[in-house]
């Protein structure tokens, strides 16, 4: 367990930004101060143990309401710095999502995080948004889609760098494989579909062989058209926070995905070759927004009306 802990938390402490690792600094001692159990999850832990050099946004699951740790952030953010601390990271953006029990934080810098509730979820209708209740971290990790993002560092003053890993993820990481952890996981979530193809282009996975015979008949069932308008905007979203969304937009478009995502944009009207383009340019342009250059990629060969459906839809 020491080994573990020790492992992670020097992970954590070289392998992140310095602006991430300060906003997992500030939200640990929010929630500590409200009696919280807090831990990072999802693509951060996934990554950190794959050993990815880029650490997107930060996931964090907390044993209670979320709200009451941004509360405290906002309480914490007003206070004057020790002088041996060093200068808390401002909110620039919080939004709350009642229904979900989350909220998401957007930090100076852009670093974003999601603090949501540990949670089970029941799914009434496939693609339907589930009901969700309070559940311990275990259950919330098993509710998961994915073995490799099914796993969770501890960040309790008591046990912070604790690894769990229920679902063994970390053997299903070694093996660069994803793996769905129930048979119905994509049908019941159709946006796994989606999820699923981008993280194994991205890491250069592959999916495990029964979760690959599971999204084969996704494919031919047609399961991935079954997602719902917030669902499409959130996937749209997470391919254009992607370091090369255009090629993942080809992917989809040679699937004859990209419908699922939305009817109106047409395969032949992606600049797919604009993507990396203005992201080579985008690092000598101080202040320049990749999430936002990619925007303006996808709907370039657009119609105003277009691009004004999809940001709002995005």
């Amino acid at each position: 367990m020491r080994s573990f802990m020790s492992d992670y938390n020097f992970l954590m402490e070289t392998r992140l930004s310095p602006e991430h690792f300060q906003a997992i600094t500030q939200i640990s001692r929010a929630a500590s101060a409200q009696g919280l159990n807090l831990y990072l999850v999802g693509g951060a832990v996934r990554d950190l143990t794959y050993g990815q050099q880029t650490i997107r946004d930060l996931d964090f699951a907390v044993e209670g309401n979320p709200e009451k740790v941004v509360r405290e952030l906002s309480v914490a953010q007003n206070r004057r710095s020790a002088p041996d601390q060093p200068v808390a990271l401002q909110m620039e953006r919080v939004s709350i999502d009642r229904r979900m029990n989350s909220a998401e934080v957007v930090f100076a810098n852009s670093v974003r995080a999601e603090i949501a509730m540990c949670r089970s979820e029941s799914y009434s209708k496939p693609g339907k948004r589930p009901d969700v209740s309070p559940a311990p971290i275990f259950e919330d990790l098993r509710r998961r889609d994915f073995s490799a993002n099914a796993m969770a560092v501890s960040l309790h003053p008591n046990s912070r760098g604790l690894l769990l890993d229920p679902t063994n993820g970390a053997a299903d990481i070694e093996k660069r494989e994803l793996r769905v952890l129930h048979s119905r996981s994509l049908s019941e979530d159709p946006s796994r579909v989606f999820r699923l193809l981008r993280l194994c282009a991205r890491l250069g996975f592959k999916p495990e062989e029964r979760t690959k015979g599971f999204l084969d008949n996704a494919m031919e069932y047609r399961t991935w058209a079954r997602i719902n308008p917030d669902q499409q905007g959130r996937e749209l979203q997470a391919i254009l926070y992607e370091d090369d969304p255009g090629k993942i937009l080809k992917l989809f478009a040679a699937q004859g995905l990209l419908a699922g995502l939305d009817k109106k944009i047409p395969a032949r009207k992606i600049a797919y070759d604009l993507f990396k383009k203005i992201n080579s340019l985008a690092p000598s342009v101080p202040g320049s927004d990749s999430f936002l250059l990619n925007f303006y990629c996808l709907v370039a060969k657009l119609g105003g009306g277009q691009r004004a459906r999809l940001a709002k839809k995005i």
